[in-house]
């Protein structure tokens, strides 16, 4: 008897970002377990299958792009699902509990990867009942009347979808506490991993007097490598330029719409002949960029945060900031500096760590442990019941 499919469901793959790093990880360990399965979609452009070298299914519900549309779409999907014997779909993200919440479901389990607080066009921030919830400029900003009925009605959608879930997954305390605080439940946290090279690199971070500190993500407001700029050009312009305590070079890889504004702020920052800005490149290549790499930066806001595990799988140490998830499990080990507020003070710890590599001071000291890919996959598969 063969056994049933499995369905992840995310509404919408338009770039390879922190979701669909986890969708790749889950269909791989169903893959390697003979658990058939499909990532089902609204709509993908970046030829998701693509990045499996192993047989991953992507499925398209072809609907027209308005939300009862597509929730009415997804709702004879499921049910579809549920007749050929499929298990209980896992959903992603809160527009999956969006639209699981906008008809009778069936039963599906939850995957909120980033919470409201986190989505900068999520409309449920607006709600006649939410809004007390969320900072104080957002409250003073007088929307119109049309907006917040359109959230009110979000946030019920959302509230609905995610309270009718078998489970609800978060990655983070801080985001079971958010789920909580706005939707009365309790999350289970699973924390995502990341796959582990054969073996833990052993090397100098301070190898050939350079020191080289990398930047791998989207290009983007968001991702804050404004900050990283000026905190580099705060420490050359210091009493004590940072450039005469070593040779120092930043690594900036990833494409987006800020690249040519950052390109800018570099030159007029004066630090221009220091940055390399790669550009997309090949997996193979970012390998390349990470052996070279002494410290890696990160000091955007995220739901978790896994370039961070993914440095230190490598063996190179980290900064990033307290209010991206992974740092729930970084705390208190001289491989992670983590800062809480601006430039000055991600100034200070890209010192810090600076002094701690050119001391070899992290080469005595283990690297943090942290989740595997394989480990958060089978435990969504265990909690899922897919296995």
């Amino acid at each position: 008897m063969s056994s049933p499919r499995r369905i992840i469901f995310v509404p919408y793959i338009h770039a390879f970002g922190g979701v669909e790093r986890l969708i790749l990880a889950l269909s791989r360990f169903l893959h390697e377990h003979g658990l058939p399965h499909t990532v089902a979609c609204f709509s993908e452009t970046i030829d998701f299958a693509a990045y499996a070298d192993w047989p991953m299914p992507v499925q398209e519900l072809t609907t027209r792009r308005n939300p009862i549309s597509e929730g009415m779409a997804l709702n004879r999907y499921m049910r579809a699902a549920h007749a050929e014997g499929s298990l209980p779909p896992l959903l992603f993200d809160l527009k999956g509990a969006f639209y699981a919440g906008m008809f009778p479901a069936l039963p599906y389990h939850l995957h909120l990867t980033d919470p409201p607080s986190l989505l900068p066009s999520e409309l449920s921030k607006f709600a006649f009942s939410s809004r007390q919830n969320w900072p104080r400029n957002l409250k003073e900003s007088r929307p119109a009347l049309v907006k917040m009925i359109k959230g009110e009605i979000s946030h019920r959608l959302n509230r609905r979808g995610t309270l009718n879930a078998l489970s609800v997954f978060a990655m983070t305390h801080s985001i079971a506490a958010e789920l909580c605080k706005l939707y009365s439940l309790e999350a289970n946290i699973v924390r995502p991993g990341v796959k582990l090279p054969p073996s833990l690199p052993k090397r100098s971070l301070h190898a050939g007097g350079k020191v080289r500190l990398l930047s791998v993500c989207r290009l983007e407001p968001n991702k804050r490598l404004d900050w990283i700029l000026d905190a580099l050009a705060g420490l050359e312009s210091s009493a004590s330029p940072l450039s005469k305590k070593i040779d120092w070079i930043l690594d900036v890889v990833g494409g987006g719409s800020q690249r040519e504004e950052l390109q800018h702020l570099a030159v007029q920052l004066g630090i221009a002949e220091r940055v390399v800005f790669h550009g997309r490149i090949s997996d193979a290549e970012v390998e390349e960029v990470f052996a070279g790499a002494s410290l890696f930066l990160m000091p955007a806001v995220q739901g978790y945060g896994l370039p961070a595990l993914e440095a230190l799988a490598r063996g190179v140490a980290v900064v990033l900031h307290k209010e991206s998830g992974v740092s729930e499990i970084l705390e208190k080990n001289p491989w992670v500096e983590i800062i809480e507020d601006g430039t000055d003070d991600l100034a200070s710890s890209i010192d810090i760590m600076v002094d701690r590599i050119c001391s070899h001071e992290l080469e005595k000291c283990p690297i943090p442990e942290f989740p595997t890919e394989a480990d958060w996959a089978r435990n969504i598969c265990a909690q899922c019941k897919w296995i």
